[in-house]
């Protein structure tokens, strides 16, 4: 077979059944492949978010592939694949580049900055595990084998460069492969290990902060595990909402720094420990609070790395750590403290009754959604309403996506797009529920939704703006254009919009949304005032604007 055969059979043999992108002169002959084989290629709109729904993709699948041409269509992408790279998503990154000797005689050649034919695998070195360009023909089958190891190891992305020449070069049929695990482990684990399991062991006081990386390295269950082993309170946080332990019993809540509710922020900032597992301790996570958890509260265990009482431990994976904590911690040693319960401000337990003809308000929307949201969703956000569902209790079936800690926005509707083509289930309920600000940086993107006819809701919130940028600091720079939000899917293709601006509204449309089966999106404006927010958006906001 030739080398582009190769590659996709290898992506197909690890799940990836669909590639991403938009063709370019550099890219043509694997795109030739790409369209004889089984796997489906997905045109987006453009190269930025054809990244966006890779990462999406990647999401549910495990690893996802996207296909460019050198320059403008890798540079592109630059802004998805780090965001994947922050967010710990692996994805294969394929562009064609010009022939081989260009690399060598460098002429002058469109897409091709000045004398400068390595910019795109510098730029990439920097967003991936591995960026590589494929010089040699015998050796491209064991590095695509290597690199594709590292994605699915690292769970990062990773970048090939393949010149237009080579892209149909014949290679050997792949053998029989596994992607290379993770290595032996690191021996300094286990004493780390231990001293933060005496630590924890020697105080009541002591919480779990559940980040994005658990998710990420498929350790939920494992997690589930250590805190029905040992009754530790736990609780979730904004970069990596736990969607899967917040009906847990011992699931103190929301932590968002100032942003949490009161016994929530109460429990966390005054324990002895704080354990940040897979949990970034970032800016948003620690919602701004003058009184989070300290560094001498704090033991970190994320990106590779534990930091415990001043000692760092690197080449450390969460799975590892998490291991050796489920081994040394004793059992039921948290099941006589006493935390609050599952504190989140929207329950699907909190009686709702919707009055017909009252102006919607941002409350009441989120109060409305915790009871339409059911097991087995998968629900996407961006903007706004991302920090919004921070704050809805979701079933334990729930799979929430969002980019909450690169925080790029615009993401959300190219990970809307690449989850529908990631779920197998007609049953599985796919909604979106995006700002309008971000929706605008990738509206076309609703075209590729109606055009491949994927079923999904799309809830676009109209308030006028970038809302998170106006409570940090407001300016006119905050306004954005006043689009007709609802009728875009009939100038697109004819797909069905709606308006919402009551209560009333609000439950008529939610009805619709419940028995829709397409083909293509249904999609929902609703209209909500500029300044209507929570007042824990506020609070946070002022701090941060500061």
């Amino acid at each position: 077979m030739n080398i582009s055969t190769y590659l996709l059979h290898r992506l197909q043999s690890l799940g990836v059944d669909h590639v991403f992108g938009i063709p370019g002169d550099y890219v043509l002959p694997f795109f030739d492949v790409l369209t004889a084989s089984d796997v489906e290629h997905v045109a987006t709109c453009n190269e930025l978010n054809a990244g966006y729904a890779a990462d999406g993709y990647a999401r549910l699948k495990g690893l996802s592939a996207v296909a460019v041409t050198y320059g403008p269509g890798s540079f592109s992408l630059v802004n998805a694949v780090a965001g994947a790279y922050a967010e710990r998503v692996p994805m294969v990154v394929i562009c064609g580049g010009p022939q081989r000797e260009a690399y060598t005689n460098k002429p002058h050649l469109h897409h091709i900055l000045p004398d400068n034919y390595s910019a795109s695998l510098k730029i990439f070195a920097e967003i991936t595990v591995g960026a590589e360009l494929l010089e040699d023909p015998d050796q491209a089958p064991a590095r695509i084998d290597e690199l594709l190891s590292r994605a699915y190891r690292e769970c990062r992305p990773v970048y090939l460069e393949i010149p237009v020449d080579l892209q149909l070069y014949q290679c050997p049929a792949p053998r029989e492969w596994v992607p290379a695990g993770s290595s032996a482990g690191n021996p300094n684990v286990s004493a780390v290990a231990q001293k933060i399991a005496e630590r924890m062991t020697a105080t009541d006081r002591c919480v779990v902060l559940v980040g994005h990386e658990v998710r990420s390295a498929g350790l939920e269950e494992n997690v589930l595990a250590l805190i029905d082993e040992t009754d530790l309170p736990v609780a979730s946080v904004f970069s990596g909402k736990a969607d899967y332990l917040e009906q847990h019993p011992r699931c103190i809540g929301i932590y968002l720094g100032l942003g949490s509710p009161d016994a929530v922020r109460d429990y966390v900032e005054s324990a002895d420990v704080v354990v940040w597992l897979g949990a970034v301790p970032s800016d948003f996570n620690k919602g701004a609070s003058p009184t989070a958890p300290s560094d001498e509260q704090s033991v970190i265990i994320f990106d590779g790395r534990v930091t415990n009482a001043g000692e760092t431990v690197s080449d450390a994976s969460l799975a590892e750590v998490l291991t050796a904590l489920r081994a040394l911690l004793p059992a039921n040693r948290w099941s006589s403290v006493a935390a609050p319960v599952q504190i989140f401000t929207h329950k699907p337990s909190n009686q709702y009754d919707p009055v017909s003809d009252q102006k919607l308000t941002n409350q009441r929307l989120y109060e409305r959604l915790v009871h339409f949201i059911k097991d087995g969703d998968v629900v996407l956000a961006d903007g706004g309403p991302s920090v919004n569902l921070a704050y809805v209790q979701f079933p334990a079936g729930v799979r929430f996506i969002v980019s909450s800690y690169w925080a790029s926005i615009g993401s959300g509707l190219g990970f809307t797009l690449g989850a529908c083509f990631a779920t197998t289930s007609v049953q599985q309920r796919i909604l979106a529920i995006l700002g309008d600000g971000s929706f605008q940086m990738t509206a076309q993107e609703l075209s590729s939704l109606i055009r491949y006819g994927k079923t999904c809701v799309v809830v676009v919130i109209n308030n006028s703006g970038y809302t998170l940028e106006r409570v940090i600091h407001d300016g006119p720079f905050n306004d954005i254009a006043d689009w007709h939000y609802h009728r875009l899917p009939e100038v697109f293709g004819e797909a069905p919009g709606l308006q919402v601006r009551t209560e009333g509204d609000l439950e008529a449309a939610l009805a619709q949304a419940d028995v829709h089966t397409g083909p293509g999106p249904l999609l929902i404006e609703i209209f909500l005032d500029a300044w209507d927010v929570p007042e824990a958006f506020m609070t946070i906001g002022a701090k941060m604007g500061k």
